[in-house]
C-alpha cells in the first residue's frame, strides 16, 4: 500500500487565509495527478493574482494612456452656437447652414431690446445663437454644434427646436444690460444683491478670521485687511420668503444676514467697515432696484408688490450717517475669541501654509453651504407620519400653492429663480418650468445646462448652487415619499385616523420637536404613538441623504462579508488650486503641458481662481476622479489595472 502524504497548504483569497490539507497517493516514489487538485492550485493562484506587482511594461502603458487622456487636445473644449454649453472639440462638428432651419432657433416674444446684438443676427434669420459657435459673426456662415443639438435641427423627417437651444428661454441677455446696471449686478456684494431679491430662501453668516502667524497677525484690521481669512456660510431655509417691498425692512434684514469676528479682540462697526464682502452702497442698491422694476416682468408693482421703499433705504444705515457706502445697521455682529479649536475645525485640507493675499484689495471669500433635505427623508418617519396625519385632520388641501408677503412655493415656479437671484435673471425670461418653452426642461436638465453655459454667471456665484441643490433634494423628498398601510388594517386604522384629537395631535408634535426622546405619559397620547406605528413611510433612493447613505455602508459591509476585507486602501486628493486643467475649464486659453513644467500664476492668484470658478473645479475633480478608474484602475475593462 502506499504512503498518505498530507502536504498543508495556504491559500490567499481576498484578505482571508484559509488552511487547506491535500491527500496525494505515493506509489513507489510516483505520485497520481489530482484533477481537484491542480484546479484547486489554479484557483489560488488566481485568487493572489492581484497581489502581483505591476511590471514596467504595464507601468509604461498605464502613464502613456495617462497623458494621452490627459493632453491638451483631448480635453479642450469649444462652444456650440444653438445651446452655447462648452462641448469637447472631438464631439464638435461645423454644419453648413444651408441645412440648418433657422426660424426653429427665433423666439419672437423676446423684447427687442433683449434681443442679442453680438453677431448679425438677421443673417441668420434672427436666430439666437451663441457668437463663440460662429465661424463668422458678421455674416452668414457655418456653424459648430454638439451632437445633441445637431441630431434635432438635422433629422431629415421632422427637424425640431433642440432642448437646450438658446431660443428655448435659455437665454438670459446679460450682455444685453445698460452697461451702469451690468456693472452694478457684476460688482454687488451678497448684502446688496439680498436687498434687491423679492425672495429669500437662505441665512447668510461671514465670517472673518485673524491669521495667526502671519506677519501682520495682531496689528489694526483696518490696515490689515491682508492677514483676514473669510467665509460665507449659506443656511436654506425650510420655504422661500417674498417681500413686497424693496429693499426689505430691517426686520427681515436682521433675520437673513450677520457676521462673525474670530480674534483676539472684538470688532468695531469701524473696523467691519474695512471688509467690503459686507459692506453695501445706496447707490448701487438704488440702480438695481430702479432696473428691475422698469424692465422685468416679475418685479412690476401688483397686489402682492409695493414696489421701491425710500423709508426703508433711509434706515439701511445708522441714523446720522450720510456715507454712500456702510455696513447694514440691522445685521448682527458677534466675536468668537480665537483658541486652537476654533483654527483647527476651520483650517484647509490642502497641505502647506495658507497663500499670502497680494496687495490688489481684494478679499477672498469661501463658501460653505449646508442642506436640510435629511430632515424630512425616511430616517425619521415618525414626524413625517405626524405632519401627514395632522395635515389631513386639517382638511387642508394635498396640492397646495402659496403667494403672497411671506411664503411662496420651491418647485415649478417660473418666477423664483429671478426673485431669489436677480442678477442671474435679470430680465425675468429664464426660469424653471417656464410654459413658454417650446421644449420643457425638468429642474435638473436646466440645472446642469446652467453649469455648462459659456460665460454662464450661474456658475460663479456663491448662493445659487447650495439653494438649489436644496431645493433639489426637497423636491426629490416629496416625489418620493409615500405612506403605505397594510389592506388588512386600511379600514380600521382610517377610522382610528379619524378620531384623534387635533390639539392633543399638534401638542406631541411640539414634545418631539422640543425633545427627539420624548415618551408619552397620557393614554391618548400613547393611542396616537400606536395609530402612528401602524403607518409605514416608504422611500425611494435620495443620492445625499442619511438613509442613501447607509445603504451604500450596507453594501460595502456586504461586500467585505463575500469577498473578503480590501486589502489596500486608496485616497485621492486632487488640488484645484494647484493644477492647470482647472485655468483649462475656466475659460483661459493656456497648453496643460506647458504649465504642467510650471506655473506663471503665484499661489494666492490660483486659489482666488479656484474659489472663483467652482463649476471649474467641480470638473475638474469629476475627470481626475473618472480617469483614475478608467485609466489606472481599468475598472469594468478586460485589461489589467495597476492594482491588479
Amino acid at each position: 500500500m502506499g504512503n498518505t502524504v498530507h502536504d498543508p497548504g495556504v491559500s490567499l483569497d481576498h484578505g482571508r487565509n484559509t488552511t487547506r490539507t491535500e491527500a496525494v497517493e505515493d506509489h513507489g516514489g510516483v505520485r497520481d495527478h489530482d484533477p481537484q487538485i491542480e484546479r484547486d492550485a489554479t484557483e489560488s493562484e488566481d485568487n493572489m493574482a492581484y497581489l502581483t506587482v505591476a511590471d514596467e511594461n504595464l507601468r509604461r502603458a498605464i502613464i502613456l494612456e495617462w497623458e494621452q487622456a490627459m493632453c491638451t487636445a483631448k480635453l479642450r473644449e469649444g462652444v456650440c452656437a444653438v445651446c452655447g454649453r462648452y462641448t469637447p472639440v472631438n464631439d464638435l462638428l461645423q454644419v453648413k447652414s444651408s441645412r440648418i432651419r433657422f426660424e426653429l432657433l427665433q423666439n419672437n416674444e423676446l423684447p427687442p431690446e433683449v434681443q442679442p446684438t453680438s453677431y448679425n443676427r438677421a443673417a441668420y434669420n434672427g436666430a439666437i445663437l451663441h457668437p463663440k459657435g460662429l465661424v463668422h459673426t458678421d455674416r452668414r456662415g457655418a456653424l459648430w454644434t454638439c451632437k445633441e443639438c445637431r441630431k434635432d435641427l438635422c433629422e431629415r423627417n421632422e427637424p425640431r427646436m433642440p432642448l437646450f437651444a438658446l431660443a428655448n428661454w435659455l437665454y438670459y441677455g446679460h450682455d444685453r444690460l445698460p452697461e451702469p446696471v451690468k456693472k452694478a449686478f457684476l460688482s454687488s456684494s451678497t448684502p446688496e444683491r439680498m436687498l434687491v431679491s423679492r425672495a429669500r430662501s437662505s441665512r447668510v453668516s461671514f465670517k472673518f478670521s485673524q491669521l495667526k502667524g502671519h506677519r501682520l497677525y495682531g496689528t489694526d484690521p483696518r490696515t490689515s485687511q491682508g492677514c483676514v481669512k473669510g467665509n460665507v456660510a449659506i443656511h436654506p431655509q425650510d420655504a422661500a420668503h417674498l417681500t413686497d417691498v424693496l429693499p426689505p425692512s430691517n426686520d427681515a434684514i436682521r433675520d437673513t444676514l450677520c457676521a462673525v469676528f474670530v480674534g483676539k479682540s472684538q470688532p468695531t462697526r469701524q473696523n467691519i467697515r474695512e471688509l467690503s464682502p459686507v459692506l453695501v452702497r445706496k447707490s448701487q442698491v438704488k440702480t438695481m432696484i430702479d432696473f428691475l422694476m422698469a424692465k422685468n416682468p416679475k418685479y412690476a408693482i401688483s397686489d402682492t408688490f409695493r414696489g421701491y421703499s425710500q423709508q426703508n433705504m433711509d434706515k439701511l444705515f445708522e441714523e446720522g450717517s450720510h456715507d454712500d457706502q456702510n455696513v447694514l445697521c440691522a445685521m448682527e455682529i458677534g466675536h468668537l475669541p480665537a483658541n486652537d479649536a476654533v483654527e483647527k475645525s476651520t483650517e484647509g485640507y490642502v497641505p502647506g501654509v495658507e497663500p499670502e493675499e497680494e496687495p490688489d484689495g481684494d478679499l477672498l471669500m469661501e463658501n460653505v453651504g449646508y442642506t436640510e433635505s435629511d430632515d424630512v427623508t425616511a430616517m425619521n418617519p415618525r414626524e413625517m407620519t405626524m405632519e401627514a396625519v395632522d395635515h389631513c385632520l386639517k382638511k387642508r388641501k394635498f396640492i397646495k400653492s402659496q403667494a403672497g408677503s411671506r411664503f411662496i412655493p420651491d418647485f415649478r415656479n417660473p418666477s423664483l429663480l429671478t426673485w431669489l437671484f436677480p442678477h442671474l435673471d435679470p430680465w425675468g425670461i429664464g426660469g424653471f418650468f417656464d410654459e413658454r418653452r417650446e421644449r420643457q426642461l425638468s429642474l435638473d436638465q436646466q440645472l446642469k445646462y446652467l453649469l455648462r453655459v459659456e460665460g454662464s454667471l450661474f456658475t460663479k456665484d456663491p448662493n445659487f448652487a447650495f439653494v438649489y441643490y436644496n431645493i433639489r433634494q426637497k423636491k426629490a423628498v416629496f416625489d418620493s415619499v409615500t405612506f403605505q398601510v397594510s389592506v388588512s388594517q386600511r379600514d380600521r386604522v382610517i377610522e382610528e385616523i379619524m378620531q384623534v384629537n387635533i390639539e392633543r395631535l399638534d401638542a406631541l408634535m411640539k414634545a418631539f420637536e422640543a425633545n427627539p426622546h420624548h415618551k408619552p405619559s397620557n393614554e391618548e397620547d400613547i393611542r396616537i404613538m400606536r395609530l402612528l406605528a401602524k403607518v409605514n413611510v416608504i422611500s425611494h433612493d435620495l443620492p445625499g441623504s442619511n438613509g442613501y447613505k447607509i445603504r451604500l455602508r450596507n453594501q460595502i459591509r456586504g461586500l467585505i462579508y463575500s469577498q473578503g476585507t480590501p486589502t489596500l486602501f486608496i485616497t485621492l486628493n486632487p488640488s484645484d488650486r494647484d493644477h492647470p486643467l482647472v485655468r483649462l475649464y475656466a475659460g483661459h486659453e493656456i497648453v496643460i503641458e506647458d504649465h504642467m513644467r510650471g506655473e506663471e500664476l503665484s499661489q494666492w492668484q490660483r486659489t482666488k481662481l479656484a474659489a472663483r470658478n467652482p463649476a471649474a473645479c467641480a470638473k475638474f475633480f469629476d475627470k481626475m476622479m473618472t480617469q483614475f478608474i478608467d485609466v489606472i484602475l481599468k475598472f469594468g475593462r478586460d485589461e489589467k489595472g495597476l492594482f491588479g
